[in-house]
């Protein structure tokens, strides 16, 4: 025999190596079963856990409807890849990412915000912002005091004519002086 055979304190026999073989073969059998097991349990997909995901994609073929509202065959067959993705371990923005790579940005509902589309995104803030400043310097312009306007006799005279009586009168020979002067030119 290989095992060695030694005495304990009390005297009696100890075989030391003999528990080793079968702890260990317990061990890689656990080892092979567990994943095993783990592989076929692969957690299915919810129903919301797929809705989820359709609700940031939109239908390829229809213009403005999302690929969880859509009862197209074709989006149908959508929502089962997601959820085969899904099953797979894949997450929400590589199945995004992998419908953009083969239907191109326009699944995403929105342009996406690069290149030459930042305008499409910037130009309804500059044409706000823009709107904002005219209606106030609009508004500013009507509220302000108009402007004084040069004196001439007439208008020189109108504050007198205020004063009271004889500011009226002052008023009066002015306006006759004034008459008699155009009735000179005819």
């Amino acid at each position: 025999m290989d095992q060695l055979i030694k005495f304990d304190v009390a005297g009696r026999r100890k075989r030391e190596g003999r528990w080793r073989r079968p702890v260990v073969a317990l061990l890689l059998c656990l080892a092979l079963i567990v994943p095993a097991a783990q592989a076929q349990e692969a957690p299915t997909p919810t129903l919301d856990q797929i809705q989820t995901v359709a609700r940031e994609l939109y239908c390829p073929l229809c213009n403005g409807v999302r690929l969880d509202n859509c009862e197209l065959q074709a989006c149908v067959q959508m929502r089962q890849v997601i959820a085969e993705r899904l099953t797979a371990g894949a997450s929400k923005e590589q199945i995004k990412q992998e419908f953009v790579a083969q239907y191109g940005p326009i699944v995403l509902g929105e342009p996406p915000r690069e290149g030459l589309n930042w305008l499409i995104w910037a130009l309804p803030v500059v044409a706000l912002i823009a709107g904002a400043v005219w209606l106030l310097w609009t508004l500013r312009g009507w509220t302000k005091a108009p402007a004084a306007a040069p004196a001439t006799a007439a208008s020189a005279a109108a504050p007198r004519a205020a004063n009271g009586a004889a500011g009226q009168a002052e008023f009066l020979a002015q306006v006759d002086a004034d008459l008699e002067g155009l009735e000179g030119l005819d």
